[in-house]
């Protein structure tokens, strides 16, 4: 649990170990607009394997993003808390 202020660097605690590491990183955000900015600054090679789990998506979109967490092609994923909770 990283809360620290605006600019201080809380986004590197989980990309860091997304782009490095070999399993899935989560990060639940509230704010959908941060988390779209987010991954439209990550390196291409991350972006290409991140996905946004939140309230924008159609059903459609949202069974492709979890088919593709479940076969193991997400490094990131970004979800709004109460899509977690489902």
């Amino acid at each position: 649990l990283a809360i620290m202020p605006t600019g201080a660097g809380k986004s590197l605690t989980f990309q860091l170990p997304a782009l490095m590491g070999s399993k899935t990183t989560v990060a639940v955000s509230p704010l959908i607009a941060l988390m779209k900015d987010q991954v439209d600054s990550l390196p291409a090679a991350l972006r290409e394997r991140t996905a946004l789990i939140n309230s924008t998506l159609t059903p459609v979109e949202m069974r492709h993003e979890l088919d593709r967490l479940a076969r193991g092609e997400l490094r990131l994923v970004y979800v709004a808390p109460e899509r977690l909770r489902n």
